[in-house]
C-alpha cells in the first residue's frame, strides 16, 4: 500500500480572501501534527519567486522570517546560535535554487535543538523536490520527515547515502548547508536510506488517525484562524480537544488498528471545503463554529511534551527542531513574559494587541486608547 503523507494542501480552504487567515490554519495543522501526533512525515508547499523561496500564502521570503527570528531572540537577550545558522541555510538554498531545474532534490538536515531549551529529542531530514523549471518562479515541495533519538554521525551517514560530499560535526553546521542535488531521487529511496540510518517508521495508521480527526475538528481549527481576537486560549481549547479526540479514537480501534465507522461517522456530513449543509445554506462558516462552546472545558494548559516547551509548559514560544514549525507566527500566542500573558483586549475598540516582550503599553496599538490597562 502507498504510503499517505499528511499536507497542509489537503486540508486548504479554497475560498479564504485573507491570506494570513490561511497561514495561521495550516500552521495550526503543522503544529497539531509535530506536537501532538508525533508524524513521521509532513509536507510544505513553497515558490521561489524574485530570487527568494517564500511561503506561497504570505509575502515575506523565508530569510525574512528568519531575520525576525534573530531580531527577537537579540532582543530579549538570548542566543540566537540556531537561527543565524537558519538563515544562512536559507541564503544557501536561494542561491543554489536560481539554478535548480525541474526534478532536482533538495536535501536538508536538522538536528534536535539544546535539551536544556526545551527542544525535543528528535530531528528531521527534508526531502525536497524542485516541480517546474521556470526561471521567474518554482514550485517547492518539501517533505520534513522526523527521525527519533538520532545523533551527529547518523546524520553524516544519511547525507553519504543521499550523495553529500562533506561531513559536520554541530548542528548548526547542517543548518547553514542545504543541498541540492540534479538527480531525481525518489522519495521510495530516501525512505529507505533513513530506514537503514535511523528510527524511522512511517506509520500509514497513524497519518490516517491525524487525518480523520482533523476533518472533525476542521470547522474549529477555520473559525480560529479567522478570528482575529484569537488567543492562546483558544489554541489551548484545540490542542485539548484533540488529545480527546485522539483517545476516543484509540477507544474505538479494533484487532487490527483501524476505527470503527462510529468515530469516522461522528460528525456531520461535510463538503470538500468541510461545511455542513446548514453552513452552506446560510452562506457563511461563523454559524454556530463551536470554539466557544469548548474554550470553558478544554481551554487550560494542555499536557507538557518534549519540543514544545513555550506551548505546553514555560513562556518561551515554540521550540521545534523543524525550521518551518519554528518560524510559525503562533509563537506570538504561545508567550508569556514577566507581566504574564502578552496579548489582551483594547476595551474601547475590541482589538486584540500583544504586547512587546517584558515591556508595558500605556494606549492600544490599533486605535491610541488610553484605557488599555497593560
Amino acid at each position: 500500500m502507498v504510503e499517505q503523507k499528511i499536507e497542509s494542501d489537503a486540508f486548504r480552504i479554497e475560498y479564504s480572501k485573507n491570506i494570513l487567515d490561511q497561514v495561521v490554519f495550516d500552521d495550526v495543522i503543522s503544529y497539531l501534527g509535530e506536537y501532538r501526533f508525533n508524524l513521521a512525515k509532513y509536507s510544505y508547499s513553497f515558490k521561489f519567486k524574485d530570487g527568494k523561496l517564500r511561503d506561497p500564502n504570505r509575502n515575506d521570503s523565508m530569510q525574512e522570517l528568519s531575520q525576525r527570528a534573530i531580531n527577537t531572540k537579540s532582543k530579549e537577550g538570548k542566543s540566537s546560535v540556531r537561527e543565524r545558522a537558519e538563515l544562512k541555510g536559507f541564503q544557501s538554498l536561494d542561491e543554489q535554487l536560481r539554478y535548480a531545474k525541474t526534478d532536482s532534490t533538495i536535501i536538508w538536515v536538522s538536528p534536535p535543538g539544546p535539551k536544556n531549551e526545551g527542544y525535543g529529542d528528535y530531528g528531521f531530514v527534508y526531502f525536497g523536490k524542485v516541480e517546474s523549471n521556470n526561471l521567474e518562479e518554482k514550485n517547492i515541495k518539501m517533505t520534513a520527515i522526523r527521525v527519533e533519538k538520532p545523533n551527529i554521525e547518523q546524520f553524516n551517514r544519511a547525507l553519504r547515502m543521499l550523495g553529500g560530499k562533506k561531513e559536520y560535526a554541530r548542528a548548526e553546521e547542517f543548518l547553514a548547508n542545504p543541498d541540492i542535488f540534479a538527480e531525481d531521487l525518489k522519495e521510495g529511496y530516501v525512505d529507505a536510506i533513513l530506514k537503514m540510518v535511523f528510527n524511522f517508521k512511517p506509520n500509514e495508521k497513524e497519518q490516517e488517525k491525524f487525518r480523520q480527526i482533523i476533518n472533525k475538528m476542521f470547522h474549529l481549527i477555520y473559525y480560529f484562524s479567522k478570528n482575529p481576537r484569537r488567543s492562546r486560549q483558544d489554541l489551548y481549547a484545540l490542542e485539548n480537544y484533540a488529545l480527546e479526540l485522539k483517545r476516543d479514537y484509540e477507544s474505538k480501534k479494533d484487532n487490527k488498528g483501524l476505527c470503527h465507522p462510529e468515530f469516522i461517522s461522528g460528525s456531520r456530513s461535510r463538503n470538500k471545503f468541510g461545511m455542513t449543509d446548514e453552513q452552506v445554506q446560510h452562506g457563511s462558516f461563523y454559524v454556530n463554529p463551536g470554539l466557544k462552546d469548548i474554550v470553558g472545558e478544554y481551554g487550560h494548559k494542555p499536557p507538557v511534551v518534549a519540543g514544545s516547551c513555550g506551548s505546553t509548559g514555560s513562556s518561551n514560544g515554540i521550540k521545534s527542531s523543524n525550521i518551518f514549525n519554528s518560524l510559525s507566527p503562533l509563537n506570538s500566542l504561545l508567550s508569556e513574559d514577566k507581566y504574564g500573558s502578552r496579548i489582551f483586549e483594547c476595551p474601547s475598540c475590541g482589538k486584540t494587541n500583544i504586547r512587546p516582550k517584558d515591556q508595558l503599553t500605556s494606549q492600544c496599538q490599533h486605535c491610541g486608547s488610553k484605557d488599555v490597562a497593560c
